[in-house]
């Protein structure tokens, strides 16, 4: 029986320690309160351990967990009752946040903001207003991305090329090139085309659904996104349409391309010597719009706190040291990770290690978040099929766009 009861509470513990740290790390004891976090695992991760390690105020067990199974953990986490190894802060995708929302998973934290006297307007505004729900605010936006223009300015030179600054120019740049023997990189491959799809979108000053709620794929705005795109594939580098980000990424570091529209995660490579061929030669712009104004799709991370937290307090005052200018800071200068602090875009010492950050945090101040529907998913699917048509095939974007509309107007997208 004693041997029973051993082997019992040895399997009792272990399945706690599985939830409680996806890392196989534990808090120490030492009198202070103990935190659980959920994150993305990854490489940031593994810096957000060492981060945590230095909060004063309490110990905190940083529980990173694979992309695919992230949500899933966090949505069981929520069910758990208070203490039970639940997750006390969360790092969110953007995307998730109304559904958590909508669902009282998360907390809002104007309470808390305005007891600590935090000067909220520090953060990007476009990605505030992506944590920012009836007027309440969820969490801290932070680790954001988009999709610049990247060029070799040796090409350039050589060819006598101005940056490109509208639509227009830079079809007219990759048309230059094309004919040179290389041309733009792009990602074409199926299911990559609809992030460029929503910054060229917003750029136009268009969105996915108009006033009134009905999808707007049949507006000048989406058709003009839908043309740009077209003619950008007519000009692109030989095998972009089998290209996500990456393969875009190191065309233009190994100078196959002279220009390319890259994510700017992937833009501190370009600074490697082991990687890259442009360490002295990279350019970085926003990637405009006909007008000239350069909108990104906000896609960003928030620090989030859960509904269920053993102490409110305790996880709010993390996860505002968390989104701290030093803290955020030094995470940037560590991996180069866009802050949603704006002025950490312009600090010397960041600016060393990642110069393309100013010319993101433009795109991210003029950027819009997609749709946090459930069914926006569905949305997706159809619009990526109709991208892949526009980029494998003749027929004038405009049509296809008009027969996406037609479908969308027979699905349901109020939830």
């Amino acid at each position: 029986m004693k041997r029973f009861i051993s082997i019992a509470m040895v399997m009792l513990l272990a399945v706690s320690m599985v939830f409680a740290g996806g890392s196989g790390e534990t808090a120490a004891t030492d009198g202070r309160e103990n935190l659980l976090v959920s994150v993305w695992a990854g490489p940031h991760a593994d810096l957000q351990k060492q981060v945590v390690a230095d909060y004063p105020d309490a110990n905190v067990t940083i529980d990173d967990v694979d992309y695919g199974n992230l949500k899933a953990k966090q949505l069981t986490s929520f069910q758990a009752a208070p203490g039970s190894g639940n997750y006390d802060v969360v790092w969110v995708n953007s995307l998730w946040m109304k559904e958590y929302t909508d669902a009282g998973y998360i907390l809002p934290l104007n309470e808390y903001i305005e007891a600590a006297g935090l000067d909220m307007s520090i953060y990007s505004k476009g990605l505030l207003d992506g944590c920012t729900f009836d007027g309440k605010i969820y969490g801290f936006p932070t680790y954001a991305q988009t999709m610049i223009l990247v060029y070799d300015k040796e090409a350039f030179e050589a060819e006598g090329l101005e940056v490109p600054t509208t639509a227009d120019e830079l079809i007219a740049v990759a048309k230059h090139f094309k004919e040179q023997g290389t041309g733009i990189a792009f990602p074409e491959k199926q299911g990559s085309g609809d992030t460029l799809f929503s910054q060229l979108l917003f750029s136009e000053g268009g969105d996915y659904f108009d006033e009134n709620g009905r999808p707007a794929m049949d507006s000048p705005e989406a058709i003009r996104a839908a043309t740009i795109i077209d003619e950008l594939g007519k000009y692109a580098l030989d095998g972009c349409l089998a290209w996500h980000h990456d393969e875009c990424g190191e065309a233009v570091r190994m100078k196959d391309a002279p220009i390319a529209i890259v994510m700017s995660a992937l833009c501190n490579q370009n600074h490697d010597p082991e990687k890259s061929l442009i360490v002295d030669s990279v350019g970085y712009a926003p990637m405009p719009g006909t007008s000239g104004l350069a909108a990104a799709t906000n896609t960003f991370w928030v620090w989030a706190v859960a509904s269920n937290a053993q102490d409110p307090q305790a996880a709010y005052d993390l996860a505002a040291w968390l989104a701290s200018p030093e803290v955020e800071k030094r995470q940037t200068i560590a991996d180069q990770q866009i802050s949603a602090i704006e002025s950490i875009s312009n600090d010397p010492e960041v600016l060393e290690k990642a110069p393309f950050i100013p010319v993101a945090m433009e795109q991210l101040a003029n950027g819009k978040t997609e749709p946090s529907l459930v069914s926006f998913a569905a949305y997706k699917t159809e619009l990526q099929t109709a991208l892949s048509e526009i980029a494998t095939t003749d027929r004038d974007p405009a049509e296809i766009m008009q027969e996406l509309q037609a479908k969308l107007e027979t699905m349901d997208f109020s939830y």
